[in-house]
Parts: structure tokens; sequence; C-alpha cells
């Protein structure tokens, strides 16, 4: 991503870098990422007038790829792809003057750090696949998605994002603004979180992190 910002400076979007390795990849709240070369890591990079539910939104087109190799793939608001019960993805989003920079991180056929193997899974222990071929298909995916939600927004996807929720109807702790207690009821045509808490209130939430669910 990195990199990519400095080519926007005289590259016009939209364009995707991808890299076979990472030294400092980083995912949300700029948290370390591990990224062997075996795994898929790329930054997309794309003009946009409105952002709104856009990190909600991209995680559409890889989902559907990544489930026509394994089932079980599910989403964590806002942007961890998460297969059986462990971290698959991510997905980094960030604006700039009207440019998005989406960057993407998927466990495919990389080694997992020891520490991490209890939480995070590669995609080879279910199927073996090649990352360039997952790569063409999330962007032939892609191409046909954009300009719907370009045109319309996120509100077009809501319920296929709500359906693959890993914890829909369950109680979670948010951090946020503050932390939120309750449980996942909804998204919003913005990609938004919506909580209901213990007292009967909605928090609806922008940003954050799901720390339990």
């Amino acid at each position: 991503m990195d990199v990519a910002r400095k080519l926007a400076t005289f590259i016009e979007p939209p364009f995707i870098i991808v890299t076979d390795y990472q030294s400092k990849g980083k995912g949300q709240y700029k948290r370390s990422w591990s990224s062997e070369v075996g795994g898929l890591w790329f930054t997309e990079v794309i003009e946009i007038k409105n952002a709104g539910g856009l990190s909600t939104f991209i995680s559409i087109p890889i989902l559907r790829v990544l489930k026509r190799y394994a089932q079980k793939v599910a989403l964590k608001w806002p942007n961890d792809i998460y297969l059986e019960g462990k971290k698959l993805g991510g997905i980094l989003t960030e604006i700039n003057n009207g440019t998005a920079f989406i960057g993407v991180g998927i466990n495919i056929n990389n080694p997992l750090p020891a520490e991490l193997k209890e939480t995070s899974i590669a995609l080879s222990e279910k199927t073996n696949i090649n990352k360039n071929k997952i790569l063409e298909e999330i962007v032939r995916e892609e191409d046909i998605l954009l300009p719907v939600f370009l045109t319309d927004g996120f509100k077009d996807f809501r319920e296929e994002y709500k359906s693959n929720l890993i914890f829909i109807n369950k109680e979670v702790t948010v951090k946020s603004y503050k932390t939120i207690i309750g449980t996942v009821v909804d998204v919003s045509e913005n990609g938004e979180l919506i909580v209901k808490t213990p007292e009967g209130n909605l928090e609806i939430i922008a940003q954050g992190t799901i720390e339990s669910f």
C-alpha cells in the first residue's frame, strides 16, 4: 500500500499492485500482518466519490470467489475473512482525496507462524489452488460488481453480507469510540454494524473492531 500511494502520484487509477512478500504487512489499527511467500498480497487503487460501505462491499467479490473452493468461508465485520472459525484473510481500506487504496491479504499457501496457527488458516489446508488464479477470479468478479456499488452503494449487497456474518444474532464486544456489548442484529445500507444492547438500545457502529464473539 505504501508503494501504491507513491505510484498514485503519477499513475492514474485504477491499477493493482501485487507482491509475493511483504516485510511490513499491516492490518487494522496498524497491527502487524505476516505476509510470507505463498500468500496473496495486493493493493487495488480506484477513484471513488462516495466511499461509504466500501470496506464491507469489497469483501463480497472476494467472498464469492473463496466460497468456490471452501464453502465455509465467512465474514467478520468489518474487514476480516474467516474459514472454520480461523482468520483466512483481511482487507484494509484507506481513502485519500477521492482515491481508495484497498489492501487485501489472503493466506493461500504461505507458512503461518507458530503463534498464529491456532487462530489463522491457509486455503491450502482445504484445497490445492494457485494464488494467481484466485486473483484473476477476484478481479473478474469485481469488474461485474464494482460498477453496481459505485452507482447504488452497498445496499444491494447488504443481505448477502449479513447472511455471511459469523456472529449475526450473537452477543459481541465491540471496541469503537466506546466499548459496546450487545447482540448483532443487522448491518446498515452503508455497511455499519447494528448492535442491540441489553437495555434495548440500537448502536450503529461505523468504525471499530470485534474483540469477542
